[in-house]
C-alpha cells in the first residue's frame, strides 16, 4: 500500500511539473516574441491556444479545482502579457480579453464534467461492490448451512461470536467496510472444521498432540476455503489469523500483535468469551464473571487488551 501511494504521488508530481513547464514555455515565447508583423500574430494566436491544453489536462487529472486554479493562473498570466506587449491595440485586446474568459469557461467546465465523470463511476463501483458483497454473502449462506448439517453448535457459536465481534469491532470504531468483513469473518471463521474428522471434532476427552494438530489446521483450511471466491480475500485473511496471539504464540502463523489484522483481534476476543459461556452438550457454560477473569488473564499475552477492555464495557452494561 506504501508503495502504491509513492508510485501515486510521484506520479501527480511529474504531472504538476509538467504543467508548470509547459505554461511558462507558452509564456515565455509569448514575451520573447515580437508582435510587429502578421507572422508573429498568428504564433502568438496558436500560443494562447495552447493554454488550453493546459487548463484541460489540469482538469483531467486534478478535478474542478485544478481545471479553476489553472484558467485563474493562465489568465493573469496572459493577462500581464496583454498589458505589456499589446498595449494600446484595442481591437487586439478585446479578442485578447475574450479569450481570457475562454480560459474561464474551459477550466469550469471541464472540471465539472470530469466531477460529474468520476461521480459516474464512483456510483458505478458502489452498485459493483455491493452486487460482489450480495453474492458474497449468499455464498457464505451457504457454508453456514454447510457447517450446521455437519455441526449445529459450531453454526450457532458462529452467529453469537459474529454479533459480539460487531459490537465489540463498532466501539473500537471500525468503518463500515471493516465491520462487514469483520462480521461475514465471524460468520464463516470455524469453516473450516469442515475439514477435521468428527472423532476428533467432537472428541470430549482431551485431544492428544497429533489431534490438537489436526485441529490447529482449521484456520488455513478455512482460507484456502475463502480465498478463491471473489471479493473474499481480506475476509480470508481474518479467518486465518483468528488464532494468532499478540505474543507470537499462537497458530497457524505465529504472528504477534502489530502483525495480526485488527478484524481478527476482535474476532479472537469474541470467539473465546462465546466458547467459555456458551453451552455445550458435555459442558455448561461459565457465568460471564468467570468467562472475564479467564479472559482478563489472557489479555496482552493470548489476546489483544483493547478488545478486552471493550469486552468489558459490553458485558458490564448487558
Amino acid at each position: 500500500m506504501k508503495l502504491n501511494v509513492t508510485k501515486e504521488s510521484r506520479a501527480m508530481m511529474a504531472r504538476l511539473a509538467l504543467l508548470i513547464i509547459v505554461t511558462l514555455m507558452v509564456t515565455g515565447a509569448h514575451f520573447l516574441l515580437g508582435t510587429e508583423t502578421h507572422e508573429m500574430h498568428i504564433i502568438h494566436v496558436f500560443l494562447r491556444s495552447l493554454y488550453l491544453l493546459v487548463i484541460i489536462a489540469s482538469a483531467v487529472w486534478y478535478g474542478l479545482k485544478g481545471g479553476l486554479i489553472s484558467s485563474f493562473a493562465i489568465s493573469l498570466l496572459f493577462g500581464l502579457h496583454i498589458l505589456i506587449s499589446w498595449a494600446d491595440r484595442p481591437m487586439e485586446n478585446v479578442n485578447q480579453a475574450s479569450m481570457i474568459v475562454v480560459y474561464l469557461i474551459v477550466g469550469s467546465v471541464s472540471g465539472l464534467l470530469v466531477r460529474l465523470q468520476n461521480r459516474e463511476r464512483e456510483a458505478r463501483l458502489e452498485t459493483e461492490r455491493r452486487a460482489q458483497r450480495e453474492a458474497l454473502i449468499q455464498g457464505f449462506g451457504s457454508l453456514s448451512d454447510a457447517l450446521k448439517a455437519r455441526d449445529e453448535y459450531t453454526r450457532q457459536h458462529s452467529e453469537n461470536v459474529a454479533r459480539l465481534a460487531v459490537e465489540i469491532g463498532e466501539r473500537r470504531g471500525l468503518d463500515e467496510t471493516q465491520l462487514d468483513d469483520l462480521r461475514l469473518a465471524a460468520l464463516v471463521h470455524d469453516i473450516g472444521k469442515i475439514g477435521v474428522r468428527d472423532d476428533i471434532l467432537f472428541k470430549e476427552d482431551k485431544l492428544s498432540p497429533e489431534e490438537m494438530e489436526a485441529m490447529h489446521r482449521h484456520p488455513t483450511v478455512a482460507a484456502e476455503i475463502l480465498q478463491p471466491i471473489k471479493g473474499a480475500s481480506r475476509i480470508a485473511e481474518i479467518v486465518l489469523a483468528h488464532h494468532e496471539c499478540p505474543d507470537g504464540s499462537g497458530y497457524p502463523q505465529g504472528l504477534r500483535a502489530n502483525e495480526i489484522p485488527e478484524e481478527a483481534k476482535i474476532l479472537s476476543v469474541a470467539d473465546v468469551y462465546r466458547a467459555l459461556t456458551e453451552d455445550r452438550p458435555y459442558k455448561e457454560g461459565m457465568i460471564s464473571e468467570k468467562a472475564l477473569e479467564i479472559v482478563h488473564s489472557m489479555a496482552g499475552k493470548k489476546l489483544d487488551p483493547e478488545a478486552v477492555v471493550v469486552l468489558d464495557e459490553i458485558v458490564e452494561e448487558n
